[in-house]
């Protein structure tokens, strides 16, 4: 599961990693704004809580999870690139439709082989549940934008980097902002960074349900 999103959505979606539990952050004003779109602190609270309480689901041996700063600007990374990615997509004049999710979703389940295979593949890659079918839809929002500038001209060897660079621009059109509390946005690589970068691994396996 993990290869299969990190090896379509590349450098677009950063696996930060830190130390340190999950921080409760102000709600009271949004964790990001990119252009008139907000993204709430509630939201991203929301993605982070389910988030650490799958972990409890599966066993983690091995795995290297975010924590802490890093685990909240993992998520509000999550909602930022797909804010950028629906907007580069509409100026584009490219959809996405929900039918189209439902069946890459079921065809990444196939190829899980399992429901449990799939839920330890969304632990490791720091993806909780309820936002599956969105992380789909950065996937084929991807393809459809790869597709497009290629057949524009673009060789296949340097469509990500193209894809990359549309959605850059977009980010710099609108203005991407956020809050310092979960870090920095960085244009270039089109990511939110978090105040302090450091990698944990699970020593020990958790509570296998």
């Amino acid at each position: 599961m993990k290869k299969i999103l990190t090896a379509v959505l590349g450098a677009l979606v950063v696996a930060a990693a830190g130390a340190g539990l999950w921080i409760a952050l102000d709600s009271s004003k949004p964790a990001a704004t990119i252009g008139k779109t907000k993204i709430s602190a509630k939201q991203v609270q929301d993605t982070v809580k389910a988030v650490i309480a799958e972990r409890k689901t599966v066993s983690t041996t091995g795995m290297t999870l975010a924590y802490g700063d890093s685990l909240n600007s993992e998520e509000l990374n999550y909602y930022v690139v797909s804010t950028l990615l629906a907007h580069t997509l509409a100026a584009n004049k490219l959809t996405v439709t929900d039918a189209q999710i439902k069946e890459r979703a079921a065809s990444i389940l196939k190829q899980e082989g399992s429901a449990a295979k799939l839920k330890s593949g969304e632990v490791s890659a720091g993806i909780a549940s309820k936002d599956f079918e969105g992380y789909v839809r950065e996937i084929l929002s991807i393809e459809a934008l790869t597709a497009m500038v290629e057949k524009q001209g673009t060789a296949t060897a340097d469509s990500g980097t193209a894809v990359q660079a549309l959605v850059r621009q977009m980010g710099i059109k609108e203005g991407v902002k956020i809050d310092p509390k979960y870090g920095t946005w960085d244009s270039t690589q089109v990511s939110v960074v978090p105040p302090a970068t450091v990698t944990s691994t699970s020593p020990t396996p958790a509570a296998t349900k």
